[in-house]
């Protein structure tokens, strides 16, 4: 979880999610059950879980929270008595984290407000502990809300996404495609779709290339793609690509990148899809070469 004397002005300071926030101001007065929070980075994430739950127990929010009353000194400190953190930071989520939901749900909140259940990394519930979260979200009852934070509604159970209203924040440049190893990945794609080369030997490294790391890696070629398409040429990937494709291969890589998240989702080995999708690109960027 973020550190807690820095959580609540980093929530006053998300500039790039004020539509999520506005979309979360708006819901304030009939909450949903469940509240998915998909994209961004995964402190962003946290942060705009916290403004939620502010959001329902801030007595004098309007339209936002005030973010300086006790109830919200109390939310961004961690202390608060109706608002329970799990994390899937450090390892999976297992139903023994869960399964004393249910018999909390049936006590009435310690305050006047919501108690919140905010679950972080969701992606990392095991199988037990997603179907067993489910079962509490399946009978909700008054005054409770759940948030769940995942990187890609894709990488949770359906059901659980079906139950939940999902917000999408917008990827922040700090928090997803500034990473230093993805981005050591990036130019090892660019020099072995130029070369034709120095990318296996990487690759072979099966302990380096986890599924996480290849959908960070397909999600900055995702935003390269978007800025290509739009005439934005302000990274190496997108100015490449200019250089060798023209446009009638937008769709395909668009096509590629979805086809690789689905082969991660069916648990297809990373450093495979990895390969697949670079030796793809590097066939569609040499084509007229000699």
């Amino acid at each position: 979880m973020v550190a807690v004397g820095e959580a609540k002005e980093e929530v006053m300071q998300l500039p790039d999610q004020e539509r999520v926030l506005g979309f979360l101001d708006c819901f304030a007065s009939d909450p949903p059950n469940v509240v998915l929070l998909e994209g961004g980075g995964p402190e962003e994430r946290e942060q705009c879980a916290l403004y939620w739950s502010a959001l329902l127990n801030c007595k004098s929010a309007s339209p936002g929270p005030c973010l300086e009353c006790s109830t919200c000194t109390r939310i961004f400190s961690g202390t608060f008595r109706d608002q329970y953190f799990f994390s899937g930071s450090e390892g999976p989520i297992k139903i023994e984290d869960v399964r004393g939901i249910r018999n909390v749900m049936g006590q009435k909140p310690d305050s006047d407000g919501f108690r919140v259940f905010i679950v972080s990394q969701a992606q990392e519930l095991t199988s037990s502990a997603a179907n067993a979260l489910l079962k509490s979200m399946e009978e909700p009852l008054p005054n409770n809300a759940f948030v769940l934070l995942a990187p890609e509604r894709n990488k949770l159970l359906p059901t659980l996404v079906s139950r939940s209203w999902v917000l999408t924040l917008k990827w922040s440049d700090a928090g997803f495609a500034g990473l230093e190893e993805v981005q050591a990945w990036v130019e090892r794609l660019l020099d072995f779709w130029d070369t034709g080369k120095g990318l296996f030997e990487h690759t072979a490294k099966k302990s380096d290339v986890d599924a996480d790391l290849v959908r960070h890696i397909i999600g900055v070629c995702q935003k390269s793609l978007l800025h290509l398409m739009i005439g934005r040429l302000e990274d190496p990937v997108s100015k490449y690509w200019n250089s060798c494709l023209d446009s009638t291969y937008f769709g395909n890589l668009d096509n590629l990148f979805k086809k690789s998240l689905q082969a991660l989702d069916y648990q297809v080995n990373p450093p495979l899809v990895l390969d697949w999708l670079a030796i793809q690109v590097y066939q569609w960027c040499n084509l007229d070469r000699s």
